[in-house]
């Protein structure tokens, strides 16, 4: 299948037209994705694929491990604007979109970690970051180890495969054009939150006891709920009381 077939099938799929730009090799498909929005006006969605990064970036500017065995992209929403009060729920909706494509194209049952990392057998195996980019565009990053033989020493125990044996080009497409169709579609659909409760189901933190970093500030507390905004319940310890999360990340889980 050809990038033009997978244009094609792409449009199909979610009823608009998606340009891809699909590349052996970049420094980052977000940074390139951000530098596109600066330099030109984008009137369609834009769909950046890359066999590998060189200078992936994940949450808090740290280095995302992007070799060759993956699944990396940016998606270009122009024109998208995201109340602050429903942050929440967008990225959750995209962690349900993984969760959606995974099963459908794999029958593969993963995970979450909020806000919208994917989990299997306790091994994280893909990550999103979203980030605004120029011109009131959004840009979705995607990272998906979908099977790498090996991972750096400091990843060993952290980072899993999504699958057992490397995929064949056919189905790589086919998860990508799935996966790209179900972020779209997120993107126009996700203040339904019919969606919260299938992600309260699969979040690997429920009742457990956590450690999260919000700004400067690092928080202990237990999940007990996803609100109907996708932001994170907890009980925080130093005050024994009810906490709502709307940003931060989740560094540990303690129990």
């Amino acid at each position: 299948m050809n990038d033009g077939d997978i244009e094609n099938k792409l449009r199909d799929r979610t009823k608009t037209k998606i340009s891809l730009l699909h590349v052996d090799s970049i420094g980052s498909t977000n940074q390139y994705a951000k530098t596109l929005a600066q330099q030109e006006t984008i009137q369609n969605p834009c769909l950046i694929w890359a066999d590998q990064q060189t200078a992936g970036v994940g949450k808090r500017a740290r280095r995302f491990y992007s070799s060759a065995g993956g699944l990396y992209f940016s998606l270009v929403l122009p024109s998208l604007t995201v109340e602050p009060e429903k942050t929440g729920l967008f990225t959750t909706s995209l962690a349900m979109a993984i969760v959606k494509a995974s099963k459908k194209c794999f029958n593969l049952s993963v995970q979450v970690k909020w806000v919208n990392d994917i989990y299997l057998n306790n091994r994280k195996v893909a990550g999103i970051l979203v980030e605004q980019g120029a011109n009131q565009s959004v840009i979705i990053g995607v990272g998906i180890n979908l099977y790498q033989p090996n991972f750096p020493q400091e990843l060993e125990t952290i980072a899993g495969n999504l699958l057992i044996q490397p995929p064949t080009p056919f189905d790589r497409t086919n998860f990508l054009i799935e996966l790209a169709s179900n972020l779209y579609y997120s993107s126009t659909t996700y203040t339904n939150s019919k969606f919260i409760g299938e992600y309260k189901r699969l979040l690997i933190l429920m009742n457990k006891r956590i450690q999260m970093q919000i700004g400067h500030s690092s928080v202990t507390g237990k999940v007990i709920d996803v609100d109907a905004l996708g932001q994170l319940v907890i009980v925080d310890e130093a005050t024994a009381k009810k906490r709502i999360i709307r940003a931060g990340e989740v560094t540990k889980i303690l129990l």
